[in-house]
């Protein structure tokens, strides 16, 4: 029979019901002999008393009859006996033998204390009342055998801090075990997601086999699915490097049929062959950003680590991003170069970098600030601009190949790249140091890189 969910849960609550009196009933065979006290009922106390006064008639009624002759002729019943507890135990009495099999001793806790019901695991005792007979002081008690089970009269007789205790601690140990085992699942599927979601197309539940019901189902569909994901989403950027890759061979055919046409036309043609020759300029350009991406995704690029000096690594690309800020009639402000060596590739992190800065002037208004700091074994670049900046809810998708948060950030036609491929190429190429990227408006869009100074040995390839 399929073991549901609903089924466990219920079976587990009844389980754990029955241990926790299983364990209670357990541990009060262990206990010594105890005994429970609580409030006589007014008809056991007036009974007590009219015990009491007929044990006095008696003894008036037969003043040559000793004390114990008149306890034990006295007809008090089947169920009833007497006990008169003196303060010495020798002087004390009992209206019939068979109370000597009980441990009376019990009842000296109650001595000169008022009437109540005092249950013990062989009798009750209702008691006790003063009685002076015969210039003796008594303590008198009416015994009644228990009638109840021992097994639950030994629940019955425990300390009430001992029975919440058992209480407490198997259902809390139970209900412990329950939930671990059911949560498990469910963190497991979550850590998947999770990692799923960050991008890890290799993530799997790796819910246990052995499990029948619905969280086992749900693991299994998990990992067909994310199994499907990953399949589709390699196949489709495996699909796109092939095209970007065989495009290239007619592409460069077509820019040395175009160079060749170019040198041969005059005139009003020779307009349309820069046209011609400046778009596949340009595809070219997009089929490079194309194939690095699709390099990077997944993970056949090679990554070359080497000690890197930051200034030495940063010069250059800011010598060309302060030229062409002239050219576009805006200023670049650079902070001090740490003067700190990290450990990468630097063909990466210069095209990473680069992709940054080039993005910033591109969509700046007149300025375009960059600070480099050293923090907690951290290299961090910040590269801000004043331009608008976009949206709060876009902030995530700027990386995402060909995405455009708005018309405005589409490129002209004379605009070298902008195709929504440089700040995905600079995340994977951050991704693979372990670094992150981070973006945020103010005033323009601020983007933050953090590199780790040293590489793990077990670096992104």
């Amino acid at each position: 029979m399929k073991r549901f969910l609903a089924i466990k849960v219920f079976l587990w609550f009844w389980l754990t019901v029955i241990s926790t009196l299983a364990i209670m009933v357990s541990v009060s065979f262990l206990q010594p002999d105890v005994l429970a006290s609580k409030d006589i009922s007014p008809p056991m106390l007036k009974n007590l008393f009219h015990m009491k006064k007929s044990l006095n008639r008696h003894i008036e009624r037969m003043p040559d009859k000793s004390l114990e002759e008149v306890l034990t002729h006295r007809r008090h019943g089947k169920r009833t006996k007497l006990y008169l507890k003196h303060s010495d135990p020798d002087k004390s009495l009992i209206s019939t033998p068979e109370l000597n099999q009980f441990d009376l001793t019990l009842l000296n806790f109650a001595v000169g204390e008022e009437p109540k019901v005092i249950n013990t695991e062989k009798y009750r005792a209702y008691g006790p009342v003063s009685m002076h007979v015969k210039q003796n002081n008594y303590q008198l008690f009416m015994i009644l055998d228990n009638r109840e089970g021992d097994l639950f009269l030994k629940v019955k007789l425990m300390p009430r801090w001992m029975k919440l205790t058992i209480l407490l601690f198997a259902s809390l140990v139970l209900s412990y075990w329950f939930a671990m085992g059911l949560l498990k699942p469910i963190k497991q599927l979550q850590q998947a997601a999770a990692k799923l979601a960050q991008g890890e197309l290799s993530a799997r539940a790796q819910v246990d086999n052995k499990r029948r019901d619905e969280l086992g189902q749900l693991g299994k569909d998990f990992d067909i699915m994310a199994s499907q994901l990953e399949t589709q989403v390699l196949s489709q950027k495996r699909l796109l490097a092939d095209i970007s890759h065989e495009l290239r061979s007619p592409l460069t055919r077509l820019q040395m049929a175009t160079g060749i046409a170019a040198g041969k036309v005059s005139g009003d043609l020779d307009s349309y062959m820069q046209r011609i020759e400046k778009e596949s300029h340009l595809l070219d350009h997009m089929l490079s950003d194309i194939l690095q991406l699709s390099r990077l995704e997944s993970g056949s690029s090679c990554v070359e680590l080497q000690p890197i000096c930051i200034a030495e690594l940063l010069e250059p690309i800011i010598s060309d991003a302060q030229f062409e800020s002239q050219q576009l009639n805006k200023q670049l402000y650079c902070g001090e170069l740490p003067e700190i060596s990290l450990v990468g590739d630097a063909v990466l992190l210069n095209r990473a970098i680069e992709n940054i800065i080039r993005n910033a002037l591109k969509y700046a208004t007149t300025k375009v600030t960059i600070q480099c700091n050293v923090v907690d074994e951290k290299f961090i670049l910040q590269v801000a601009d004043d331009g608008e900046g976009v949206s709060d809810e876009m902030l995530d998708k700027l990386c995402i190949p060909f995405y455009r948060a708005s018309q405005s950030r589409t490129p002209h036609i004379d605009q070298k790249g902008g195709f929504g491929l440089g700040l995905a190429i600079a995340q994977h190429a951050i991704k693979v140091h372990h670094g992150h990227i981070h973006f945020k408006n103010n005033q323009g869009l601020d983007v933050t890189l953090s590199i780790p100074l040293t590489q793990q040995n077990d670096l992104q390839q």
